[in-house]
């Protein structure tokens, strides 16, 4: 019962851990517009940071994966011929994958100005860091779509974070996805407590 309660607290794990990796640890990493040289003495002069980091993001990544895992348990309960669930399950693992090449982006630039890769690579690198965003809320946007389908068609949470969901998910594919996804980590938090309180129950 312990793991039954603790397991979907693995999404507010996560929801800190990213935070902490890309905001607290890494900061302000080069422009997608700044010079190779400049890219080059950033990776090199905070090689340490930047690897922590991506160890730190990695660390959120199994988190997400169960806070995955268990959402895709509770939205199939109420209706197990309900498709939306299974939309959702895509949608995280699929974000769960994008973290993964954000990670491997991130890795190759510090490689790279740590063995003096040719510039001209380094600005490529550096271009997709820049433009990873994608890899993941739009992954997000689709779980979040899954998941209010499957809570407003089988009630697996208060239709309020139903709605909440549908909302998010759709701004995720318009120009403010970004603040979609920021806010959809803050409904990863509320569901984390929900599902665990409702284990404990």
């Amino acid at each position: 019962m312990k793991s039954q309660r603790l397991a979907p607290l693995s999404g507010i794990a996560f929801v800190v851990l990213i935070i902490v990796g890309f905001v607290v640890i890494s900061g302000s990493t080069p422009g997608f517009k700044d010079s190779a040289t400049k890219i080059v003495d950033y990776y090199t002069s905070h090689k340490s940071r930047e690897e922590a980091a991506a160890v730190v993001v990695g660390a959120s990544i199994v988190f997400l994966a169960i806070f995955v895992a268990c959402l895709y348990s509770r939205l199939k309960e109420p209706d197990s011929g309900n498709v939306w669930p299974t939309l959702a399950l895509l949608g995280g693992t699929a974000a769960v994958a994008g973290f993964f090449g954000i990670i491997g982006v991130h890795a190759a630039l510090i490689d790279g100005a740590d063995k003096h890769i040719d510039p001209s690579a380094m600005v490529a690198l550096n271009a997709i860091d820049n433009d990873n965003f994608f890899a993941f809320s739009l992954p997000i946007g689709v779980m979040l779509l899954g998941a209010a389908g499957a809570t407003l068609k089988a009630g697996a949470f208060p239709r309020w974070l139903g709605w909440m969901a549908l909302v998010l998910g759709i701004v995720t594919f318009t120009p403010a996805g970004f603040v979609g996804a920021l806010l959809g980590l803050v409904w990863i938090i509320v569901v984390s407590i929900l599902m665990s309180r409702a284990a404990t129950a």
